[in-house]
Parts: C-alpha cells; sequence; structure tokens
C-alpha cells in the first residue's frame, strides 16, 4: 500500500515492533538505551483521554516495553527576539516546564500503580513535531504514539498537520490512535504490496508483517494480510501484446496472472503465520478499498508501510493517501523502511541549559 515516500538512510536499523532502534555502532550508554520503550507524544498534559491512556498503557504492557510520556511546549513570547537568553525568560521556561511535568507525573503516578514503568519528559522546543522528532533521536524509542485530534466539534478524528509531519519525519514506527475503543482481541489489518509500487523497498513488506504479527501475538488478536493488485483491464490496456491472444490463451494468462499475485502474497504472509484463508488479494484502488477492508473486517489497527524514497529528506503525503488515512477509523501504524533517514535536525535552536525530566 503506497502511502508516504520514505526518505534515504537514517543511520538506524529500523526494527519493526519485534526489536528496537539499534544505533550501526552503539556506546555502551546507547546499548542500554536500547531496551524496548513506547513513547507517547502528549499533546496537552490535561487533555488526554482517559481512554486513550488506558489504551497506550495496555499495549505498553502488552509489549513488556517501558512508557515514556513526553510533552514538547513553546511559548513565542517568552522566547522573542530581545528577551530570549536572559535570566528571566529562563526562570519562565523552567516554570513552564515544571508544571507541565507534575501534570504529566500525576499521569505517570496512575499507570506505575498498576505495576507499568512509565518516565516523563518535558522540552521546550518549536515547532512541537519537530521536537517530538528530536526525542525520538535522544531516546530510540521502539514506537512513537500520537493521539488524532477533533477538527470541529463532534466530528470524527481525524488526523492534523502535526501528525502528518510526525509521518513524514518520524525515524521510527508511528502509532496513531485514532478513537477510544479498547484492544480487545482486534482484528489487525497488514496491507502489502509485493509489486514494489513507487521503488518501494523488498524488505518493507517483510517490516510491515513482522510488526503486525508483533500486535497480533501481544493482544492476541487475528491478522488479515490485504493485497490490492491492479485489474485485469488495466494490465492488458499497459501490455498491448496481450490483446491479440486467441480468448483461450488470454484466459490462461490472466488465470495464471491472478494466481502468480496471489502466490507472492501468501510467500510474504506464511512466515508470519498468517494462514491463507486470512490473505486477501483483491483487483482495484488500494485507496479505495483499504477503508472498505478495514470496515468489514471491524478492524482495530491498520499496519501500512512508508515507501518510495525522497531525495529531500522527509516523505511526501499526497492528497489520496490523506484522504485515506483520515477515512480509517481505526487506529494506523506506519512501518518505515530499513534505512529511513529523517531530515529534521538533532540540534534545537531554541535549546535551552536544562529540561526537567523524572526517571
Amino acid at each position: 500500500m503506497c502511502l508516504v515516500e520514505a526518505s534515504e538512510n537514517y543511520g538506524f536499523r529500523a526494527s519493526p515492533l519485534c526489536g528496537t532502534l539499534s544505533p550501526l555502532t552503539a556506546t555502551s550508554e546507547e546499548a542500554t538505551m536500547s531496551r524496548r520503550q513506547i513513547m507517547f507524544a502528549v499533546t496537552a498534559p490535561g487533555g488526554v483521554g482517559s481512554e486513550e491512556l488506558d489504551k497506550v498503557a495496555l499495549l505498553a504492557g502488552a509489549l513488556h516495553a517501558e512508557l515514556q510520556l513526553f510533552h514538547c511546549i513553546f511559548d513565542p513570547q517568552i522566547d522573542r527576539a530581545g528577551r530570549a537568553g536572559t535570566l528571566r525568560a529562563q526562570e519562565d521556561i523552567h516554570e513552564f516546564l515544571q508544571r507541565r511535568d507534575e501534570q504529566l507525573e500525576r499521569i505517570a503516578e496512575r499507570l506505575r500503580a498498576g505495576g507499568l514503568p512509565v518516565r516523563t519528559d518535558v522540552r521546550w522546543d518549536y515547532p512541537d513535531h519537530d521536537g517530538i522528532v528530536r526525542e525520538v533521536l535522544r531516546r530510540r524509542p521502539t514506537l512513537l504514539v500520537i493521539q488524532s485530534s477533533r477538527r470541529a466539534w463532534a466530528s470524527r478524528l481525524v488526523l492534523t498537520q502535526t501528525d502528518y509531519k510526525l509521518i513524514e519525519t518520524c525515524p521510527c514506527p508511528v502509532l496513531l490512535i485514532k478513537n477510544a475503543a479498547a484492544y480487545v482481541a482486534p482484528v489487525i489489518v497488514a496491507a502489502v504490496d509485493p509489486a514494489r509500487a513507487h521503488d518501494k523497498p523488498a524488505s518493507l513488506d517483510d517490516g510491515i508483517l513482522a510488526a503486525a504479527s508483533m500486535m497480533r501475538d501481544a493482544l492476541r488478536g487475528s491478522l488479515q494480510v490485504f493485497h490490492a493488485t491492479a485489474s485485469w483491464e488495466a494490465t492488458v490496456r499497459a501490455r498491448p501484446e496481450l490483446r491479440d491472444l486467441p480468448r483461450v490463451e488470454l484466459e490462461d494468462v490472466q488465470a495464471a496472472y491472478r494466481n502468480a499475485i496471489r502466490e507472492r502474497v501468501l510467500a510474504l504472509a506464511r512466515p508470519h503465520e498468517v494462514s491463507d484463508q486470512h490473505v486477501e488479494v483483491i483487483e482495484g484502488e488500494a485507496s479505495e478499498l483499504l477503508p472498505r477492508i478495514a470496515r468489514g473486517h471491524g478492524a482495530a489497527l491498520v499496519v501500512l508501510g512508508a515507501v518510495a524514497r525522497s531525495r529531500i529528506g522527509r516523505a511526501l503525503i499526497g492528497h489520496t493517501a490523506e484522504r485515506v488515512l483520515d477515512e480509517l477509523e481505526c487506529d494506523v501504524l506506519v512501518v518505515k523502511p530499513p534505512g529511513f533517514r529523517t531530515s529534521v535536525r538533532q540540534e534545537s535552536a531554541h535549546h535551552i541549559e536544562r529540561s526537567v525530566a523524572h526517571g
């Protein structure tokens, strides 16, 4: 499923949820940080829904991961030219950080009471999506979790510009929480594309399925593998030589074509313990079929890949992809290809001497 374009080499081996992001040459400190972690980027500490929080906590517990609650904060009035860097501005910044960290700590204490290891971190940075990515570069979590927002009162949850920026630039897999429904024996749909459209790396499909099967096993759910293939009519139009074949031969070629595609998808799915009955290959546009497939199965999660490399260091998201991601009512997990490279600089232009953090 081609939804986003991924940029080139990030410098980390992008292991899906079955592992962690490991540096190519790890120091002892980095090795300590490489244990499995889930980072939940909190937009507003006072605005986290209890259902969504319980959902993230359940996932962290199921994956035996430490949970990090992270909040990125910035006030341009404090950081404005002429005031930034002054002692009073620094004091105001630390006061902001302290208040927000205390809010996060209240949330964390409730989760720790249930036995979950939780840390909180607050950073002064701008824009928030770059600040979140910089924290990912510092902490190297296995997974980043973000919560989609409502664009209007009583509207459904859809993605914001910040969400898309994180999909574009975050080097680790990104889980978008789009509803408050708990993961109870969830149905997970993995969208693969063995045709390797848009120059997608061949290993990406395996990464998608590895992440999806890990979620299936951790959450005790079921996994459906889906592939949208080009219609036979479109194939004939693209290959004029097929039009001149006798009807009987054309029917044989058509059957062989469809069987070959299905066998390629089955070959991808079987190593991940997905039975043939749970593999669907349907002719048509993936952008139109995927939301329908997800609704038909009552999916709790759809797993997609970021594909098609870009030279400008970020993923490119088109209008079709935005429509698909918005139309999906379930949660979405976006997996990056091996060698993804983020365009976000690790150094912030809004650095301060100290950041509030609790282990």
